[in-house]
């Protein structure tokens, strides 16, 4: 068995895709006996605003697809070829060798919300990325909940479909977190804060956030929100317009704390200085940084839709993320009640046990053996 793994994502990604595939291609690189091939293009994958360009960049998109990647894999003796954003070739034998794919379908958001992506793109998923994924020989999803809401949608043959836990990205613990709070952002030294990481798209409902933060804020003037992730690509998704707007319309600019994209090492920084991690996305197909905030030992304040309550099950505090008052009483809660906040970073410290990319990568191993 030698497995192709298409890492072109890795060239533009800054969110789940990434940390999924970065954190995948490490934990197969320690097995032992699963010989992979990382395959990608050589061309620059352009990720800016001009239409023609971007038009360009989906048609190179369907030539690597479609011809250049799993002529490459061909090439290189795969008997395997994994993609990890969904789309897999619909051709399968290229020189006479025919290859067994694998697609990773996180969500079922293009089925979900149509309205929040490019005509074109949409286009290309249901005319070729469909049907090349009914054509693949597996389908590896994050949670029961994403195999349940995609056959919802499309006739997938539900024995084709693996579910495999995804886990916490890998961040390092260190050993002085609020001395390098201190040169990262100073004026978070010693307050208390929420924090929130993700992309600011829409789905994300952090506009709810700022809402039940704004109730909270007028009885507990010491605490701020931080606010960590990058504006969204894709303008059908971006909510940064809006979010700002909320900011002003609350009054509550001097307890914001916005930080855009953080790396690795800053990223731990501002979890494990945290007092508390909210999570009031509309819909997740996994929700990666609910286990990075377990990892952190900060209690959860979860939502209480899609795949949250499977992931986080019993060790996090939910709420209506419809409703912005069940958020601030659950807020408010997580600041008057420290017996409430320690139980639940005991339970986040036993949930995490469930999760990990080696389990993630023996588990996949095991499946493609037996195709």
């Amino acid at each position: 068995m030698k497995v192709g793994i298409d890492i072109r994502p890795l060239k533009f990604a800054q969110t789940g895709l990434k940390t999924y595939l970065s954190e995948m291609v490490n934990a197969w690189e320690q097995l032992e006996n699963f010989n992979i091939v990382l395959l990608s293009p050589t061309s620059k994958v352009y990720s800016g605003n001009n239409k023609f360009l971007k038009i360009w960049e989906h048609l190179k998109y369907l030539w690597w697809k479609q011809y250049q990647l799993p002529k490459a894999a061909a090439s290189n003796d795969c008997t395997h070829l994994i993609c990890a954003d969904f789309f897999v070739p619909y051709k399968k034998t290229w020189n006479g060798r025919t290859l067994k794919t694998i697609a990773v379908l996180h969500d079922a958001f293009f089925w979900e919300s149509p309205e929040h992506y490019n005509a074109i793109w949409l286009k290309l998923f249901h005319i070729i990325g469909v049907p090349a994924a009914k054509k693949a020989d597996l389908l590896i999803v994050p949670t029961q909940y994403a195999k349940n809401r995609i056959l919802d949608f499309e006739n997938f043959a539900p024995h084709k479909i693996l579910v495999v836990h995804e886990a916490a990205k890998t961040l390092p613990i260190l050993s002085n977190p609020q001395t390098h709070l201190a040169t990262l952002v100073p004026q978070l030294v010693g307050q208390k804060y929420f924090l929130h990481v993700g992309v600011l798209e829409k789905r994300k409902n952090i506009t709810t956030l700022l809402a039940a933060f704004a109730q909270v804020y007028k009885s507990n003037p010491n605490v701020q929100l931080v606010l960590v992730g990058n504006t969204p690509v894709k303008e059908k998704l971006n909510d940064a317009v809006n979010i700002n707007i909320s900011i002003h319309q609350l009054q509550i600019e001097h307890a914001i704390v916005r930080l855009g994209y953080l790396d690795a090492e800053n990223l731990a920084c501002i979890y494990q200085n945290a007092f508390a991690y909210v999570f009031p996305s509309l819909n997740e197909g996994f929700g990666i940084p609910v286990l990075e905030a377990f990892n952190a030992g900060l209690p959860i304040i979860c939502a209480n839709n899609s795949a949250l309550p499977e992931v986080a099950a019993d060790a996090a505090l939910y709420f209506d993320p419809t409703n912005a008052n069940d958020l601030a009483a659950c807020m408010q809660s997580m600041i008057a009640d420290a017996q409430l906040r320690q139980e639940l970073i005991e339970k986040g410290k036993q949930r995490l046990l469930q999760f990990s990319w080696n389990k993630a990568a023996l588990e996949i191993e095991a499946a493609l053996a037996l195709l």
